[in-house]
């Protein structure tokens, strides 16, 4: 008898997300890679709406751009470190917390929405 090849089959309903840790690093899954095309991405610029509490990460062509964070490669995921992002809208994590990630498909920007996570209390840093 013949020995037959076990290949899973790919999870198809596998939805885009990242992982926010407490240390302000956000990782990108490797749905997310795949989807939003971070394979050859290099650097990001964060952003952040007060209002409905959404995370804005634009994909930068350059390292001077202004803003530009770093993207990390492990295996299949991307990541970038920003703790003062965290700080300065007082976001407060506690714990590792996934979300999905969407795009906006006017400009490409990818969302996270982050509305269940709690606001620090406490003064805010204020605007130069």
């Amino acid at each position: 008898m013949a020995f037959e090849k076990f290949v899973p089959p790919q999870a198809a309903g596998t939805r885009p997300r990242a992982t926010i840790r407490p240390s302000g690093l956000i990782s990108f899954d490797a749905a997310s890679v795949a989807a939003f095309d971070l394979e050859s991405a290099k650097f990001a610029v964060l952003f952040f709406d007060k209002t409905r509490k959404i995370i804005g990460v634009k994909i930068a062509a350059a390292a001077k751009d202004e803003g530009v964070l770093h993207l990390s490669r492990r295996r299949r995921s991307v990541s970038l470190k920003s703790p003062q992002f965290f700080h300065q809208y007082g976001l407060s994590i506690d714990e590792s917390q996934r979300f999905e990630v969407t795009r906006d498909p006017s400009d490409g920007m990818l969302f996270i929405n982050v509305k269940d996570v709690k606001r620090r209390r406490g003064r805010r840093p204020k605007k130069a």
